[in-house]
């Protein structure tokens, strides 16, 4: 494969400073535009348990707003510095952000059957080549409301099916809610995709499939009982509306913190 733009693949052009560089620009955009970073419990085992592999590794994410990039970039800089991620990208929107195969990032047309054919070879020989390497993916393809039921194209699963040996996969979801304070929460949970028992890609899509609705469910459900004590904190959290609602929510003896309006998730009609 020669990487140019006649092969129907744009290669990226690794920059491990670069990458570095933005990742910390990234953390510190979120610290500014979040009130808070919180990863559900259980996330962090999964992304130590994935940080200490030296296998072959897939990320599932869900796709809901173009802060997912960053947020992603942020995740890695805290949790897996030491993994070379490398993602796909639209060819289009990558000759237009060129910056961002500096990042790790490839150019693919998602429509065009012998541009998917040159990733599943391009990933594979990557794997080949540093098998510590970590994929991001958004298997759906397009923006979609993580609470919407998700429908995942083959592609990963194939990918999956294809790795020599069996990947590492995690699924990711990522809500953007507001609770108590102006600014909005990120919240981000990340659980184990357990290889199917038949390695076929059919086993994978089956069960990626089944994984994404289980950790997007699982998200929604905190979000929506909007109860901090659910997850871990990872970044941000000590801002508030202002100190007139503080004092207003201690006078009628609540705490001043986003705990104040938990939510029973049974409640919810929506």
């Amino acid at each position: 494969m020669s990487g140019t733009d006649d092969d129907g693949l744009i290669p990226e052009m690794r920059s491990p400073r670069f990458r570095r560089f933005f990742a910390g620009y990234a953390g510190r955009l979120v610290s500014r535009r979040f009130h808070g970073v919180r990863l559900l419990h259980g996330s962090r085992e999964v992304m130590d348990s994935l940080a200490s592999a030296r296998t072959p590794a897939i990320a599932l994410f869900t796709h809901a707003s173009w802060w997912d990039p960053l947020a992603g970039l942020m995740l890695w800089r805290r949790f897996l510095p030491d993994r070379d991620v490398f993602l796909p990208m639209e060819r289009d929107q990558l000759q237009r952000f060129k910056f961002f195969r500096r990042l790790g990032t490839f150019g693919i047309d998602p429509d065009d059957p012998v541009s998917l054919g040159l990733m599943r070879d391009h990933v594979l020989d990557r794997f080949a080549e540093r098998p510590a390497s970590l994929l991001g993916l958004t298997p759906q393809g397009r923006f979609t409301d993580p609470r919407t039921p998700i429908r995942l194209r083959p592609g990963a699963a194939a990918i999956a099916a294809t790795v020599p040996g069996t990947p590492t996969v995690v699924t990711v979801a990522i809500e953007y809610v507001f609770w108590q304070d102006a600014r909005p929460e990120m919240l981000v949970a990340v659980e184990a995709c357990e290889p199917p028992t038949v390695d076929t890609t059919a086993g994978w899509h089956r069960r990626m499939s089944e994984a994404f609705a289980a950790t997007t469910g699982r998200l929604s459900a905190a979000a929506i009982a909007r109860d901090p004590d659910a997850f871990e904190l990872v970044a941000g959290g000590a801002a508030r509306i202002n100190p007139v609602m503080d004092l207003w929510l201690r006078l009628r003896g609540k705490q001043g913190g986003i705990g104040a309006t938990r939510r029973d998730p049974s409640e919810a009609t929506g």
